[in-house]
């Protein structure tokens, strides 16, 4: 305490809190936050750490192969598949996918999609395919 000036009152509070252990000093940002033990960085700071150690090339794939596995499970599928028809059954979102249908632009572009080759060849096996299995039965 005796490297600071006597008239700096503001200071020598600070120092009695960290000395009492009331607040800490981030070792990053040097901001003060609230003492927690063995706590060095704050709130801000370990985010940022964070999110860069989520940005690591290695760490991305680690969690990308983690989300692949996860959602090929049975019960995740099938628990998207109820929430995405419960979406789809609300009257707003019915009425919002009617509007859109009905835009000259969309209709324009989804005419066009349906004339590609590849989409007619693809509709076409689909047709071929169930017409078949109706044949079977």
């Amino acid at each position: 305490m005796e490297i600071f000036d006597e008239k700096d009152e503001e200071v020598k509070r600070l120092m009695l809190r960290i000395s009492r252990k009331e607040i800490t000093l981030c070792d990053s940002c040097d901001t003060f936050f609230d003492y927690i033990p063995r706590k060095i960085s704050c709130d801000g700071c370990m985010k940022a750490k964070a999110r860069e150690r989520r940005q690591r090339p290695e760490v991305k794939e680690r969690m990308r192969e983690y989300h692949r596995e996860y959602n090929q499970r049975p019960e995740v599928k099938e628990r998207e598949r109820k929430r995405k028809r419960e979406y789809e059954q609300r009257p707003e979102v019915k009425a919002m996918r009617r509007e859109r249908y009905q835009r000259p632009e969309v209709k324009e572009r989804r005419r066009e999609h349906y004339q590609r080759p590849e989409v007619k060849a693809k509709k076409r096996e689909y047709y071929q395919r169930k017409k078949k299995l109706r044949e079977e039965e």
